[in-house]
């Protein structure tokens, strides 16, 4: 596996804002050359609609993805996952109030 999830926000059972961001972060193994992780939102894949920021580190180590739907979130529950090629879906939820 070439990339690990290493961090969400917000966390499980967690909550932002309607203008807040969904951030998950990878680690990534030398030699790395592209994100293969997906990012679902309610059930939809968001990973195009989805920023990339990749640390400014040497080696390269970590990359995260940044979303935010246009117009905001709507209020209530959203449930957020992670699919990673080899490895088992990582799914939460998280509110927005």
């Amino acid at each position: 596996m070439t990339e690990q999830l290493v961090h969400r926000s917000p966390e499980p059972g967690g909550s932002v804002l309607p203008g807040a961001a969904l951030r998950v972060a990878f680690r990534v193994e030398s030699g790395w050359d592209g994100l293969s992780a997906r990012l679902l939102v309610d059930g939809e894949d968001v990973t195009e609609a989805s920023g990339q920021r990749i640390a400014a580190t040497f080696p390269l180590s970590r990359v995260e993805l940044v979303y935010a739907p246009a117009g905001g979130w709507t209020t209530g529950e959203h449930e957020a996952a992670v699919v990673l090629e080899g490895a088992a879906t990582e799914a939460w939820t998280f509110s927005v109030s």
